[in-house]
């Protein structure tokens, strides 16, 4: 069997776009996502929003529709691609897409809100991922200015044993390997996908996400200047205090003091 290692560029379209738009109800999964967003963070048409690590652009582009002035960021070219030309295709205006890398953002008190959804922090060592934190909040307005953080609950890890999944989409096979490391809080996956050509596409290496405890996350939004107001347990209405009875999910509603 052929192999070829892919880049990262090649994953991020392949699982954002081509794995993704064949989840069973993933667009309702995002309607209610959003209808939580705009709750939340009390959005309203005009509003300027930072959608980070923007994958798909399908958030960005639903908050268009309902007015808001929407900057999408990926590092990802392709996914920045694809996101401009869906967004050209409904005749979207009032949303761009960047290319760019959410370590090196440099906004400055120009957003009414920002997003970083489907676990996409965590990525770097501490002080990095403390720093585009700051970063985040920094982009944020004086007078106002929210953040919308979905990530991983470390609750949900802990109990979660070493996973091998196989999955049918596009035109072959994928296996994701899965595991939680305690000893640095870290979760972990590999990436292999068999194509119709009989080719096994791999990756460079595992990608690493540190998933934080809320009483890290407070801490750290307590450090860059951010307050926390919402701790979440659902990525759907109505409001779910994450809590001993409610945890699964870990969603972060804050605002900059």
């Amino acid at each position: 069997m052929k192999t070829v290692q892919r880049p990262w560029d090649w994953w991020a379209y392949h699982y954002r776009v081509i794995h993704r738009t064949q989840i069973p109800g993933i667009g309702e999964w995002d309607e209610k996502l959003i209808e939580l967003i705009v709750e939340a963070l009390k959005l309203e048409p005009g509003d300027r929003v930072l959608d980070l690590a923007s994958g798909s652009g399908v958030h960005a582009r639903m908050l268009a529709r309902q007015g808001m002035d929407v900057t999408g960021v990926d590092i990802a070219p392709s996914l920045v691609e694809y996101s401009r030309q869906q967004a050209a295709e409904h005749g979207l205006n009032s949303v761009e897409f960047r290319t760019g890398d959410m370590r090196e953002i440099d906004y400055e008190d120009e957003f009414d809100a920002v997003l970083l959804l489907s676990g996409s922090f965590g990525f770097f060592d501490e002080d990095t991922n403390v720093d585009v934190l700051h970063r985040i909040a920094r982009a944020l307005k004086r007078k106002g200015g929210r953040v919308f953080i979905d990530v991983f609950d470390p609750a949900q890890m802990v109990v979660r044993p070493a996973r091998r999944t196989w999955s049918h989409y596009g035109d072959g096979y994928g296996l994701r390997t899965t595991w939680w490391e305690p000893e640095t809080c870290t979760y972990v996956s590999e990436f292999m996908f068999v194509d119709g050509d009989g080719v096994l596409n791999t990756a460079a290496g595992p990608e690493r996400i540190r998933v934080y405890s809320l009483p890290e996350w407070r801490a750290m939004f307590n450090d860059v200047g951010l307050e926390l107001t919402h701790a979440l347990a659902d990525t759907k209405l109505p409001l779910v205090a994450y809590d001993r009875d409610n945890y699964g999910n870990l969603v972060l509603v804050g605002e900059k003091k």
